[in-house]
């Protein structure tokens, strides 16, 4: 078997969207604008609350479920469309949404058949916590989320960099006051607590995916982390709501998770069908060299930022707050290191590449030998 013929059988291999199937600015256009028209006329009838609480209950839990089972059917259709790794992605991806859908169901029938509280647990957490791991499952298989073999020691510290950040965030939010006044002995003060942790992982899975997302994916992909990025931090603030007692079906959050289910709706509409003609992943990452070095640090910044505040604030930190930050001190300084090792190993090798071409264009001896005059 020759190198070509080898390379063609590689199952690594995904599906490129072909110029046949590509759209117009139209096209393009009119489901962004409509998606956006949808989610600005939910935001305004939960904001000013039209025809007042039962009306605005009624509408707040039919809209969301409705936008969550039109993400699940549009990444249902899109995972029939594609091979190989991208059509396992679309597939978990939709069953997540499927997952969501069902929650968002069961929650309405809490509110509008039963009449009565949405319990803590309830059989909607269910759903909903099915959710978190799919969703991580999808973004794992999609391509996007290899990098390069020579790049993995420098991905896991970016990793281990966001995951710590983003930790610490979500303890001074909302982990660290729900471990505290929750009763982690009884199945409703795990549920509370597992969903923060849920939305850490999630988050750090999109940051990685973000950093390596190549052109032929942007679109889609784009809106898909966008989605998850507005559910992860609906849920949060859910969360953190719940632990203060201030949330009630129709409150302004509830609009985050219309947004993410539409914009994962969007995704799946712009993926295309696959191309005849298929290219490695691997061969077209588009990453920009300042997109990776900035990714990371953006969660540690906001991380210090947070840290600032509630010492501003006279917050004390406490000794979980302490050992998260030295661990994230201590990542950021190994990144550093591991950098400026990679500059000058890759400076030694430029170096050595150098004299090896000088060597190949000019033999041994050549400079002694002189030009022959013009005659």
């Amino acid at each position: 078997m020759t190198a070509n013929q080898q390379v063609t059988t590689d199952t690594r291999w995904v599906a490129r969207p072909s110029a046949d199937h590509s759209r117009s600015p139209l096209r393009t256009v009119a489901p962004v604008l409509l998606v956006v028209l949808a989610s600005g006329s939910f935001s305004a009838w939960i904001g000013l609350r039209v025809g007042g609480g039962t009306a605005t209950l009624y509408f707040d839990d039919i809209a969301t479920a409705l936008a969550a089972l039109i993400a699940t059917a549009l990444c249902i259709r899109a995972s029939l469309r594609q091979v190989g790794r991208l059509k396992l992605f679309w597939a978990l991806m939709g069953s997540a949404c499927g997952a969501w859908t069902l929650a968002e169901v069961l929650w309405a029938v809490y509110g509008l058949v039963l009449r009565v509280a949405v319990p803590v647990p309830s059989w909607a957490d269910v759903g909903y916590l099915s959710a978190i791991p799919l969703a991580a499952a999808a973004l794992l298989s999609h391509p996007a989320i290899r990098d390069g073999r020579d790049k993995q020691t420098g991905s896991t510290l970016d990793g281990l960099m966001v995951a710590t950040a983003l930790l610490y965030l979500s303890w001074s939010l909302v982990l660290g006051p729900l471990w505290h006044s929750s009763d982690l002995s009884t199945l409703g003060g795990v549920v509370a607590v597992a969903y923060p942790f849920g939305d850490v992982v999630i988050l750090f899975l999109i940051i990685r995916v973000m950093r390596t997302i190549a052109p032929g994916h942007r679109l889609a992909l784009s809106f898909v982390l966008l989605g998850l990025i507005a559910l992860a931090l609906s849920d949060s603030t859910y969360t953190y709501l719940v632990e203060g007692s201030h949330y009630t079906t129709g409150n302004p959050v509830d609009v985050g998770w219309v947004i993410g289910y539409l914009c994962l709706a969007l995704g799946a509409y712009f993926t295309d069908r696959p191309a005849q003609a298929r290219t490695t992943f691997d061969d077209d990452l588009g990453t920009s060299p300042l997109t990776s070095l900035i990714v990371p640090y953006l969660t540690v910044l906001a991380a210090l930022i947070a840290i600032s505040f509630e010492i501003e604030l006279g917050r004390r930190l406490d000794k979980i707050d302490w050992f998260i930050a030295v661990a994230l001190a201590l990542l950021v300084i190994a990144r550093h290191a591991l950098f400026f090792l990679d500059r000058g190993i890759s400076a030694g090798r430029d170096a050595h590449a150098s004299d090896t071409r000088r060597d190949f264009v000019s033999p041994p001896g050549s400079e002694n030998i002189q030009p022959a005059k013009l005659q």
